[in-house]
């Protein structure tokens, strides 16, 4: 008997609110203002400032919503983009499974056949959206790395999660102030090797 053979595909999801928040200028205005004018000014809350509090609360609650995204809530949101672009016969034809999906990272690990992973990888480019509950959220997915084995899977997610880490800031890390390696900054820095170690052990047992 003919082994069927597999890849699996390493995909990042970029949300629409990560993408913005990429994109919005670092630092606080207010702040800077009143640093370069010699005097110290009053605020006084105003339209803009409401505004802005708002703004961030609900900013805040949707990040909270997008680390409640599951393995699931990708799976069906992939079979609806099959569905949309490659009719009910391809959705028919094409088998696929999400083995993991780390909503911190927005990593997905997706298997599916050799034969098929053309398509497979089609339909999660033109991916758009991803349905969480009754809510709809904006995404663009990519490709990371596709994978002949579960072993080479499993070196590809290790490799990018590692690489994830190291290339994050100080404050990401929760290290604000003081050195790297004060009691604070070393006690941030093994809760986040931890967190990491359990990554990969979860991808290890999903691979």
């Amino acid at each position: 008997m003919v082994r069927q053979k597999n890849r699996w595909l390493l995909v990042k999801l970029d949300f629409e609110e990560d993408i913005l928040s990429a994109c919005a200028p670092g630092g606080g205005d207010a702040s800077s203002a009143s640093a370069t004018s010699g005097k110290k000014r009053k605020l006084h809350p105003s339209s803009s400032n409401i505004s802005a509090v708002s703004n961030a609360s609900s900013s805040h609650a949707l990040q909270q919503q997008l680390l409640q995204v599951t393995a699931t809530d990708v799976y069906r949101s992939l079979q609806e983009s099959i569905l949309q672009n490659f009719g009910v016969v391809g959705a028919a034809t094409m088998e696929i499974r999400v083995l993991l999906y780390d909503p911190k990272l927005r990593l997905a690990i997706v298997k599916t056949s050799r034969d098929k992973y053309p398509l497979v990888r089609s339909a999660i480019t033109l991916l758009a959206a991803i349905r969480q509950g009754g809510d709809t959220l904006k995404v663009a997915a990519s490709t990371v790395a596709v994978s002949g084995s579960a072993r080479t899977a499993r070196n590809a997610a290790w490799e990018y999660v590692q690489k994830e880490f190291y290339g994050r800031g100080r404050s990401e890390l929760g290290i604000e102030n003081g050195e790297p390696w004060s009691t604070k900054g070393r006690a941030a820095m093994e809760k986040e090797l931890r967190a990491l170690e359990a990554r990969m052990e979860k991808i290890d047992a999903a691979c």
